[in-house]
């Protein structure tokens, strides 16, 4: 088992521990993937979730663009805001720190793919039309984002509608390898998350039975995390490494703004600090995640080459309420 630290917000985001006590300092995120120093461009955003105890669901969309420059669009949140030992260690308050995946989308053209995308892989029968939607998905899924449009995506709930209520779990299968052709150069691939047992029932927890969040003080909590790839060498960013994550989401806020993401400095064990549980409102949203995510490079047919992030997430939401 790895102990992990994670940060996006620059090149080399981790520091591990294997159960041997070697340092691991040399880990860094994105190294060698073909898209991690062009601009952003596009994404497949394929998701297994539990939320608020309705049945497990899969959550897709995907979509590409161009126009924005890196230096606009495509940075990623700096998710060890510190310095280490700060008030908000281990977390990273995006009000202030916005970025890639939060950070909204601006000056872009929006790009049809030349062939409805076709998405194959664990759990799918043949292979699954992922398509334009209309009238146009507009929010996608699990961000606050506005799109002109993407492919694939609709609103979550008991019977989510659009084109995610045409899916059932199996589409999402933990674990499961996928494949997305999108018409341009070869189909890419990418994982979704093992699955595992979420700290307080997060996600399995109904509508109103919110997660007790301490009013002050850490909090600090566990779970048993999945076992982990980073690699023959222990070292490296492979398409099956994931990053755990808790998000807090102040549910008042217009467009369910997120406030904090927190990573753990070991897997399997979470610190939130006094400081941020001080600044959460009384209640809100609480995410508990596995992601996966690699940086492929597509280029746009008459334009240019760019990132295309390929994100597989087993995802879990629920209410949290300060007690």
């Amino acid at each position: 088992m790895n102990a992990m630290k994670a940060s996006l917000g620059s090149v080399l985001l981790l520091a591990a521990v294997n159960c041997g006590g070697t340092d691991v300092t040399d880990f860094s995120y994105g190294k060698d993937q073909p898209g991690l120093n062009l601009p952003q461009g596009g994404e497949v955003r394929h998701e297994n979730v539990r939320i608020f105890g309705f049945p497990e669901q899969t959550w897709l969309m995907t979509y590409q663009y161009t126009g924005p420059a890196l230096s606009a669009n495509g940075k990623f949140v700096n998710l060890e805001q510190g310095p280490k030992g700060g008030p908000f260690d281990g977390c990273t308050y995006v009000r202030t720190n916005p970025g890639w995946p939060v950070n909204p989308i601006t000056g872009a053209t929006y790009l049809d793919f030349p062939i409805t995308p076709k998405l194959t892989g664990t759990g799918i029968t043949g292979s699954i039309d992922v398509v334009k939607t209309d009238p146009p998905n507009m929010m996608g899924n699990s961000t606050t984002i506005a799109y002109d449009f993407t492919y694939g995506g609709g609103a979550p709930g008991p019977t989510p509608m659009g084109f995610n209520g045409t899916l059932t779990a199996a589409d999402s299968t933990p674990g499961g390898h996928y494949t997305l052709d999108i018409g341009e150069g070869p189909a890419v691939d990418y994982y979704i998350p093992e699955a595992y047992t979420t700290p307080f029932n997060i996600g399995t927890r109904a509508m109103g039975d919110a997660v007790p969040v301490p009013a002050s003080g850490d909090w600090e909590y566990d779970w048993t995390a999945p076992a982990n790839d980073m690699g023959t060498d222990d070292k490296s960013h492979t398409k099956k490494t994931h990053f755990n994550i808790t998000l807090f989401v102040a549910a008042a806020d217009d467009g369910l703004h997120p406030q904090f993401f927190c990573f753990p400095e070991v897997e399997g064990h979470q610190k939130v600090p006094a400081d941020v549980i001080a600044a959460l409102p009384a209640g809100g949203l609480i995410v508990h995640a596995n992601l996966t995510h690699y940086m492929d490079a597509k280029t746009n047919p008459g334009h240019d080459n760019r990132r295309f992030d390929l994100v597989g997430i087993f995802c879990n939401i629920s209410l949290f309420s300060k007690m």
